[in-house]
């Protein structure tokens, strides 16, 4: 009678364990609408951080053509600043455009708002508040002249006693290749609206990673 009071002690006690594991397995086992909307959150706040970046911090930008040489060549990948970005002179910038053949430029900001400017074809100097510019990074000196310059010196509205008078935020950016360029010489000032941010560092090709800005 004792052996089996002492059975049904051990069946009652491996009842219970099993109960007792039944309940953690049960507990354990995953909730697979609850994963699901972890992962729907998780790519959702990853999508909008990715957004805000590229908008509002740092996007990337690809070198087209020549008219950055010896800057920048063709196929060169940017990082660009955009991030509470003013213009200064000097910068590198990515203007957007409304030429659907060329979206956006890769140029060099020469002068900015309240400046004036003065192109001497004759030496190829570049004059900002009568001062000559030095300017290292240039490929040669400045010969080509552009449409909205030739205009401006057809009626008489661009010489070193009346150069151009930039507006508020007005800049005049041109490419560092002088001479095989389509920059502000052609389009005439880029307003800052237009000027997406400042290009900061070159991250491609490998053998040329390098911080871009002065």
């Amino acid at each position: 009678m004792e052996e089996f009071e002492k059975n049904n002690e051990i069946i009652e006690e491996t009842e219970d364990l099993a109960e007792e594991t039944f309940e953690e397995v049960s507990e354990k086992k995953p909730n697979w609408k609850s994963e699901l909307w972890d992962w729907i959150k998780a790519i959702v706040v990853a999508l909008i951080v990715a957004y805000f970046l590229k908008n509002y911090v740092l996007t990337l930008a690809v070198v087209d053509g020549e008219s950055m040489e010896p800057t920048l060549q063709h196929a060169d990948r940017l990082y660009v600043n955009k991030l509470f970005y003013t213009p200064q002179k000097g910068d590198i910038v990515i203007v957007e455009t409304r030429d659907p053949q060329a979206p956006f430029y890769i140029k060099r900001v020469i002068a900015a708002e309240g400046d004036s400017l003065y192109i001497d074809f004759s030496t190829g100097d570049v004059f900002v508040n009568d001062e000559k510019l030095d300017e290292p990074y240039i490929n040669e000196k400045t010969n080509l002249i552009g449409n909205f310059v030739f205009g401006k010196m057809a009626k008489n509205e661009f010489s070193r006693e009346n150069p151009l008078v930039l507006d508020e935020d007005e800049y005049f950016v041109m490419g560092d290749n002088r001479n095989n360029s389509k920059d502000s010489r052609e389009i005439g000032p880029v307003s800052e609206k237009d000027i997406i941010g400042h290009a900061v560092f070159r991250f491609w090709p490998l053998n040329k990673i390098e911080s871009i800005t002065d």
